[in-house]
């Protein structure tokens, strides 16, 4: 086994506090960034927390005030993939995707506090559950296409079912083919968000003051969520995004990849071709399905052949590992992809490792 063996180094703090359990991450390097080892002890802390009925409800929480979670260990992975560790990918992969599952179809009220940096795989910890609390330093982002990959952890589903405020209803086709629109932007351009913009897209519920994190869950650990709720809730600032909506669908509501990346102008410069296109299909595919496992199956067969590809391993590489944010990318444009070989893996599945 390579640098990616699961180990026993803790870096998941989980505690019972009354009747609930709470989760911290606390792996400060690298702002809480996902790796194999955390994927692991949070789905063995979740099941477990899911079958004890002495359990009422789950917080998931950062021990660094400027972070939740950065996103999955990419370098982990790449190092993996040059290696051909395959095996230690799916497994990377299919864990956290299973996480993301268990998350989804949780049975108990599931509160995650989203402070600070929310980014990838910090998404997948979060957008997923019932109780998504976010503040005014809330930063939120899918990336991936900057760095050869795509908008995973179940972005396939919750980015397709953006909202355009706070209640609304995403009712009819033409809805849904708005909703998948800027779905598509937040995807394809990795768009940074704030927490009122999580609030008025759906993608998350509860804003509250930064300075009232600890008090919020120390709250929920005596009284429930519901309690917490009801003194920490605030009304969230404006967002742009409502009063954008328009101008974002004009723009990325064309049927064709070619058509939104000649629409975006400067938007999608330095993204890879590549990731542009497993992004577009994918949002597509999941905007028509109706479960969000089958969409985590479908991202899971796609991180298998991504991981390994070539823009990945150079993205990470430009980005994270040399730094000199000079991708190579190929093909070098999106009319050069086969995407007739992408829409071939959309429509293929990998099943789930973990039962859900």
């Amino acid at each position: 086994m390579g640098v990616m063996k699961a180990t026993e180094e803790s870096l998941v703090r989980p505690q019972i506090q009354g009747h609930t359990g709470v989760l911290t991450l606390t792996r400060e390097k690298t702002l809480n960034a996902l790796n194999r080892s955390m994927y692991h002890q949070l789905v063995d802390a979740l099941q477990m927390w899911r079958d004890d009925p002495a359990i009422t409800e789950v917080v998931v929480r950062s021990e660094l005030p400027k972070a939740f979670c950065a996103g999955g260990d990419i370098k982990e992975v790449r190092t993996a993939a040059l290696e051909g560790h395959e095996d230690e990918i799916r497994d990377a992969f299919g864990t956290e995707y299973s996480m993301n599952a268990v998350i989804a179809r949780y049975p108990k009220p599931y509160v995650a506090m989203m402070n600070g940096i929310v980014m990838g795989g910090g998404m997948g910890l979060s957008v997923h559950g019932s109780h998504r609390v976010v503040t005014e330093t809330t930063v939120m982002a899918m990336p991936e296409t900057a760095i050869g990959f795509f908008t995973d952890v179940g972005a396939s589903w919750f980015l397709p079912r953006v909202t355009r405020g706070a209640g609304a209803a995403i009712d009819d086709d033409a809805a849904r083919r708005e909703s998948l629109a800027v779905g598509r932007y937040l995807g394809l351009a990795g768009v940074r968000i704030t927490g009122a913009d999580a609030i008025a897209l759906g993608l998350a519920d509860v804003f509250i003051d930064s300075s009232d994190v600890d008090a919020f869950v120390e709250t929920v650990t005596t009284d429930g969520v519901d309690a917490a709720v009801e003194k920490y809730s605030k009304d969230a600032p404006e967002s742009e995004f409502p009063a954008r909506w328009d101008e974002i669908v004009a723009t990325y509501g064309a049927d064709t990849l070619e058509e939104v990346v000649r629409n975006a102008g400067s938007d999608l410069d330095g993204m890879s071709p590549t990731s542009l296109a497993r992004v577009f299909e994918l949002l597509t595919k999941g905007s028509e399905d109706d479960d969000v496992v089958s969409c985590l199956e479908r991202e899971l067969r796609m991180a298998e052949d991504t991981a390994v590809g070539h823009d990945f391993i150079e993205g990470v590489r430009a980005m994270v590992v040399d730094k000199d944010k000079t991708p190579q990318w190929e093909p070098a444009t999106a009319a050069q992809v086969d995407e007739d070989r992408i829409r071939a893996l959309v429509s293929e599945k990998s099943e789930l490792p973990i039962r859900v």
